[in-house]
C-alpha cells in the first residue's frame, strides 16, 4: 500500500501506524525477486540502514528532524564561503567523529555483502557518508554523497585523510581536547547528529578553534568529501549513478525516504526503462508512486534473512 500524506518541512514524510509483519510469505517475495534478477539488482541505501550501527539518522521514526525541529545541518555555501561556519563545524566534527568512525557494520550491511558475494546484487549506490557498506565487505559501491574518510582542499583540490586532519586539529585546539576530556568524565558527553556532527552547549563560542590551512598549497581551507546540503553531486558520480542503473534490471530501496533528489531519480530513471523497484522502508518516501513492491519495514527485519537464505541455496 502506497501513502499520499506527506509532511512539508526539511522533506519530512508520514510514518504509517503499523508495520508490515514479515512472514515467511512476506520473505519469500523478496527472495524471488533477487532470483528473478539475479545478479542484476541494483541496491540504493539511505541512512536508515546505518541506525543498527547507533548511527542517527533525518527524517527516520527518531531521526534528528523529528525530534529536534530546530535542528540545521551546515550548508554548503557556508561552509565553503564563511570563517565562522567552517570553525563551528570543525569544533562539532571534532567531538562527533571519532564516535562515528568507531561505528561497525550492522547485519544489513553484511546481508548486502553476502548478496553481492553470491551474484544476486549487481552493485550498490548509497548515500550514506560512513563507509561501513565498504568495511562490511561490499566491493561494487558507489558512494553518492561522498565520505567522511576523507578531507579535501577548497583551493588546489588535494586530499587528506580525516583521521590525519583530527590529529592536525588536536595539536592545534589542546583546549577544546581538555574540554572534551572533561565532558567525558562529567557523563556528559555532546548527543550525536547524523554525518558526524554532534550538540554542544549553545552559549559555546566557537572563535577560539582553529583549523589548519592546506599542507599542499598552504593557503586553501578543507571541507569533508562529502555533498553537503546545497552541494551538487559532482559529475562523474551522477554518470557513474546513471550507468549503474542503466545496467541493472531491477533496483531495491532500503532505508531511505528518496527526499534527495539525487537519489530519487535514480528511481525515477529505473522506473521509466520498465524496471521493478522495491522498496523497504518503514515510512512514506518520495519514491512510492515509483515502486512496484513497497514494504513498510525495515530492512534490518527483511534483508539478513533473505541473504541467509539466498546463501544456502547458492552451490
Amino acid at each position: 500500500m502506497v501513502l499520499s500524506a506527506r509532511v512539508k518541512i526539511k522533506g519530512l514524510y508520514g510514518l504509517p501506524k503499523a508495520h508490515t509483519p514479515v512472514t515467511p510469505a512476506v520473505l519469500d517475495t523478496i527472495i524471488e525477486f533477487f532470483q528473478r534478477h539475479r545478479g542484476s539488482v541494483l541496491g540504493l541505501t539511505g541512512a536508515g540502514v546505518s541506525v543498527p550501527s547507533g548511527i542517527p539518522d533525518y527524517r527516520g521514526t527518531n531521526g534528528t528532524y523529528r525530534v529536534h525541529g530546530s535542528y540545521t545541518p551546515i550548508l554548503h555555501h557556508e561552509l565553503v564561503s564563511q570563517h565562522a561556519s567552517r570553525q563551528r563545524y570543525w569544533a562539532r566534527s571534532f567531538f562527533g567523529i571519532r564516535p562515528a568512525f568507531k561505528a561497525e557494520p550492522n547485519p544489513i550491511h553484511r546481508a548486502f555483502a553476502s548478496l553481492e558475494s553470491h551474484n544476486y546484487l549487481s552493485g550498490l549506490i548509497t548515500q550514506n557518508v560512513d563507509g561501513l557498506h565498504l568495511q562490511a565487505g561490499s566491493c561494487n559501491v558507489l558512494e553518492l554523497h561522498g565520505t567522511l574518510k576523507q578531507v579535501k582542499c577548497l583551493s588546489c583540490g588535494v586530499k587528506e585523510s580525516r583521521d590525519g586532519f583530527q590529529q592536525r586539529l588536536e595539536e592545534l585546539n589542546p583546549e577544546w581536547v581538555e574540554f572534551g576530556q572533561e565532558m567525558a568524565q562529567s557523563g556528559e558527553e555532546p548527543k550525536r547528529r547524523p554525518d558526524g556532527d554532534v550538540d554542544l552547549p549553545s552559549n559555546l563560542q566557537y572563535g577560539s578553534f582553529v583549523y589548519p590551512k592546506c599542507h599542499h598549497c598552504l593557503t586553501g581551507d578543507y571541507m569533508p568529501t562529502v555533498v553537503f546540503f546545497g552541494g551538487s553531486v559532482p559529475d562523474k558520480v551522477r554518470e557513474q549513478s546513471y550507468r549503474m542503473v542503466d545496467d541493472a534490471s531491477a533496483m531495491l530501496v532500503c532505508g531511505t525516504s528518496l527526499s534527495t533528489f539525487s537519489a530519487y531519480r535514480l528511481v525515477k530513471r529505473a522506473r521509466e526503462q520498465g524496471k521493478e523497484v522495491a522498496i523497504l522502508n518503514f515510512g512514506q518516501t518520495r519514491g512510492d508512486g515509483d515502486a512496484t513492491m513497497k514494504l513498510e519495514t525495515t530492512a534490518e527485519d527483511v534483508l539478513p534473512p533473505v541473504a541467509a537464505q539466498l546463501a544456502a541455496e547458492t552451490p
